[in-house]
């Protein structure tokens, strides 16, 4: 049951070579398909947090227990995610997937706002419009205070199993987090139309989010913060706009969190072998990527070469589409040609393990780092 993760996890992180592929850790990012296999809705997984965890514990009986597992329950996710959505056993059916709806949720005006007031003023007032039905400030501080208490126990669970959370505090940066919000066809508009007021809003709110984060963390003991990245990959933005818009304030975090004494893991979808070179201006094993199958793995070990470390990257496709035979000769692959070799490589999916997986697909990956 995860004997010795958290010294694995460690290590991985710090890019220490391994000498025995069972030194490589394992953490396929389970979050809805736990559920459905242990007989949930997923309207019950939502709703409830314990009926998560059973879930969550029953799959790891079957297949083996991993190295690492988020952090966070699917209730928490959805609402910390900060856009409309659409939920199972509400707006869908018990058993779908949820669907998170992207609509354009601020104008030009909401920019100059922010300049003005700062970000929490507007963000609080965003937060408490865009739920169903919409909520009161007071009642938006019961969220943050239930989503603390809820990921305080699920990190606890999880520890007590053996497992490492893999972070400590997640949050969107900046402009990842102001795409989402404006809606991505609006959001790049803006670039262009308004590069400058982009970049106040920018020079303003990232100091106040590092501020914010460091608060929060102070008393927790995962020392990993989880920066959700979801818009800054070569898929929406060219190098150039990348340089530009996101990596200076990207670093800005990375750089203050390591200061802080707090790593910081990226989760980062899409492709990043065309950004992977900037990283490499940054303290070295401040930073933990998370790839999933947009990114080509060797490259990225290529040019990473154990000065950061990184997941990846069974992907989703393979796992709901494949046939154990190719999971398990993918899955060797990446153990034997990446993991013996790279400092800081951990095993585990590209992304989430979708709704759809194949339960022998799923044992097959489990048993190429687990047996």
């Amino acid at each position: 049951m995860g004997v010795n993760s958290f010294e694995k996890v460690g290590k991985m992180m710090e890019c220490v070579p391994v000498q025995d592929r069972r030194d490589i850790p394992f953490y396929p990012q389970l979050i809805t398909w736990a559920g459905r296999f242990a007989g949930y809705t997923q309207k019950e997984i939502i709703d409830d947090d314990d009926k998560w965890l059973d879930a969550m514990k029953k799959t790891f009986d079957h297949f083996g227990y991993p190295d690492a597992a988020i952090p966070a329950y699917p209730g928490v996710i959805l609402f910390g995610e900060a856009l409309p959505c659409n939920k199972p056993g509400y707006q869908l059916p018990d058993d779908d997937l949820f669907q998170f709806v992207e609509t354009c949720n601020m104008d030009i005006d909401d920019y100059k706002f922010i300049l003005e007031n700062g970000w929490g003023p507007w963000y609080f007032g965003y937060m408490c419009r865009i739920q169903k039905p919409p909520i009161t400030p007071d009642e938006l501080m019961g969220k943050f205070q239930w989503m603390g208490q809820s990921c305080a126990k699920v990190c606890g669970t999880l520890a007590s199993w053996g497992v490492v959370p893999i972070s400590g505090n997640t949050f969107f940066p900046m402009f990842d987090q102001l795409s989402l919000i404006r809606s991505f066809e609006e959001f790049i508009m803006d670039l262009y139309d308004e590069p400058d007021l982009i970049k106040a809003v920018l020079d303003k709110t990232t100091p106040e989010q590092i501020g914010q984060n460091i608060g929060m963390m102070e008393n927790n003991p995962i020392k990993v913060m989880h920066a959700y990245a979801m818009r800054s990959d070569a898929a929406v933005l060219s190098p150039e706009l990348f340089d530009e818009f996101s990596f200076p304030y990207l670093k800005q975090e990375i750089e203050a969190y390591h200061e802080a004494g707090f790593k910081t893991v990226i989760h980062a979808d899409g492709n990043w072998v065309p950004m992977l070179d900037r990283f490499l201006t940054l303290p070295r094993a401040s930073v933990h990527f998370e790839f999933d199958g947009k990114t080509d793995l060797y490259q990225a070990a290529q040019i990473l070469d154990g000065y950061h470390s990184f997941r990846g990257d069974v992907p989703a496709t393979m796992l709901a589409y494949g046939t154990p035979d190719e999971v398990r000769e993918y899955s060797e692959k990446l153990i034997t040609e990446i993991g013996m070799k790279t400092p800081g490589f951990m095993f585990g999916t590209g992304c989430e393990v979708p709704l759809n997986c194949k339960p022998e697909n799923y044992a097959a990956m489990c048993d190429a780092i687990l047996k």
